[in-house]
């Protein structure tokens, strides 16, 4: 067994990289980003004029090790022998951007990064200094990124440690000795041992070093968008389906409680479901998912909008199949930072709940929790599909966070109705109407008000029809319209801020749905997509663990690989590139 002493390191709550080149990061222009929408992200990166000399290795290389703080309260690292040691090893030899060509990526995290600020975190579940000496807390987590990252099995990992060839590196980087390994038992127990909120913190170093870095945008990357706006915040949720398999879809928490004897929701929905008073069901009842007792059973339809789908057959007999999905487990929300600089997308994890929870519903509380955690980062615009568009959402995006509300429409029965559409002033996208029926133009975003102008321009002088048309007894004259004057070319102009003139909310926008502007930034909602198929290629689709907080961790994990592998991407991307090409 080896005694190898790690040192006491002072915390470091923030840093400052002010000289950063990262910071020379310019957004697109409004023609450039619409023009190349249809090329894939990393052919954009390459088309940027700077981003091969920002990100190749010849320009990397200096920089490093790249810092990072100790944000939150952990207790601070006393000095302690352990039987590893992790340290930053300097990349001795990577001499050029031609010996990245066969790199892992997440090798090359463990070259960019010095994750020495980390240690206080895994070392928190260390209780006292008695006892025969543990494995280094940061080699051990670091351990757990590189067996998500490969999707391994913590049997695996140690199996894959103990190789004589392709366990080398990683037994280097990470601190290992060859003859003194953590066996897979040593992994789950650290693993489940530190607490959630330790993990959420790794993640959070992480964000607060890009920021600094400027790597992720502290302020809006749209084009023409006034430099002192928010960052752009696309998000959405991910159903998990749980370790356990279902077996009622009427479990609940109390179902894997010991009792006597318990009510079944099932029997009280109806079904058959189990008595619970039988030898077999003292622990837990025999058909409950016990490691699983927080999971859940919902029906996804596949769509967010409420009510019946318009487009389905008339005739039962032709309608198509449902493209609903059963599913039983959790929900992960996931925060993520627009970066239109870089044509991609930076996740915070946010709420991990089980999985019949309504998506909006978690909004407010996941942003009051990363105002918590980031209280300097400003949000300018909150990207999210139609089940988002609830009042209370939109209510705070308006109120609280002083947003662009950059949400698909949430559609309820009647909105289409010309009638309707008059009486209210404004049509089903939740553009303004003039009394005669012609839809108004957006004018132009008070940002500092959280106003939106609406003006006609004499649309009638040169539109016969009004856009929304009802019957000649129903429609005003055109002669009633007092706005039809030379001296006064944009008409009439109406105001609307929170909600629309009829006071309702779940339509207002802070601009006119299906113009250019909206369709361009509401299309970036699409790196939600994004962040969720990243997840599911490091397979997080299904929860590798049991149970709400160990399966939130595992998300934790995913979105923190993804943090730190955007870099190792963008440094794999400019390096090649830079090379010569072959002959």
């Amino acid at each position: 067994m080896n005694r190898l002493l790690i040192p006491a390191v002072p915390l470091v709550p923030a840093i400052a990289m002010p000289d950063s080149p990262f910071h020379k990061l310019q957004r697109p222009s409004h023609s450039e980003l619409a023009e190349t929408r249809s090329i894939p992200a990393a052919e954009r990166r390459l088309q940027l004029p700077n981003f091969i000399d920002l990100f190749r290795w010849e320009n990397i290389r200096p920089l490093l090790p790249l810092h990072l703080p100790t944000p939150g309260d952990p207790p601070a690292w006393l000095e302690r022998c352990c039987r590893s040691i992790y340290q930053w090893l300097p990349p001795n030899d990577l001499h050029s951007s031609a010996d990245l060509i066969s790199m892992d990526p997440f090798d090359l995290c463990l070259a960019l990064f010095d994750f020495s600020p980390w240690r206080p975190y895994f070392g928190a579940r260390f209780k006292s200094h008695f006892g025969p000496p543990g494995f280094d807390p940061l080699s051990l987590g670091l351990a757990m990124f590189l067996a998500r990252y490969r999707d391994w099995d913590w049997a695996t990992l140690a199996t894959e440690l103990h190789h004589a060839d392709r366990g080398r590196s990683y037994r280097r980087s990470l601190g290992f000795v060859k003859n003194d390994l953590p066996c897979a038992s040593t992994f789950r127990m650290a693993c489940l041992d530190t607490p959630q909120n330790w993990f959420s913190a790794c993640e959070d170093s992480l964000l607060h070093a890009f920021l600094a870095y400027g790597l992720v945008p502290s302020h809006s990357t749209f084009p023409d968008d006034p430099p002192e706006r928010g960052v752009s915040i696309s998000t959405d949720c991910q159903l998990i389906q749980s370790r356990s398999h279902m077996r009622c879809r009427h479990q609940i928490p109390a179902c894997s409680k010991p009792a006597a004897s318990r009510p079944c929701p099932a029997r009280e929905a109806g079904k058959e479901g189990c008595t619970c008073d039988t030898p077999d069901c003292l622990e837990h009842c025999r058909f409950a998912a016990f490691r699983d007792p927080d999971a859940a059973y919902v029906y996804y339809s596949g769509s967010n909008q409420p009510g019946p789908n318009p487009n389905a057959a008339k005739n039962p007999k032709q309608a198509s199949a449902p493209h609903g999905k059963h599913h039983f487990g959790y929900k992960s929300k996931a925060f993520n930072i627009v970066d239109d600089r870089l044509f991609t997308h930076w996740p915070i994890t946010g709420p991990f709940t089980p999985a019949n929870q309504n998506d909006h519903l978690l909004t407010i509380p996941g942003f009051e929790d990363l105002r918590r955690r980031f209280p300097n980062l400003a949000i300018g615009e909150v990207l999210g599909d139609a089940g988002e568009g609830h009042e209370s959402v939109l209510s705070y995006i308006h109120t609280t966070l002083h947003a662009l509300r950059s949400i698909r429409l949430r559609h309820a029965d009647g909105d289409d109705l010309p009638l309707t559409c008059l009486r209210r002033g404004y049509d089903q996208d939740g553009t303004p109407l003039c009394p005669i029926g012609y839809r108004l133009s957006c004018n132009g975003h008070y940002y500092q008000h959280g106003t939106t102008k609406w003006v006609c321009r004499q649309k009638c002088i040169h539109q016969p029809q009004p856009d929304i048309q009802v019957s000649q007894e129903q429609q005003a004259p055109r002669t009633a319209c007092p706005f039809v004057d030379p001296d006064r070319p944009l008409g009439t102009s109406i105001t609307t801020g929170l909600s629309l003139p009829d006071g309702s909310i779940r339509l207002a926008r802070d601009m006119q749905v299906g113009s250019n502007s909206w369709k361009l930034r509401i299309g970036r909602q699409s790196y939600s997509e994004s962040r969720n198929a990243s997840q599911a290629r490091r397979g997080l689709k299904r929860s590798p663990a049991f149970g709400l907080n160990n399966s939130a961790k595992t998300i934790l994990i995913g979105d923190t690989l993804s943090l730190m592998l955007n870099l190792a991407r963008f440094v794999l991307e400019a390096s090649l590139a830079a090379l010569p090409a072959p002959p």
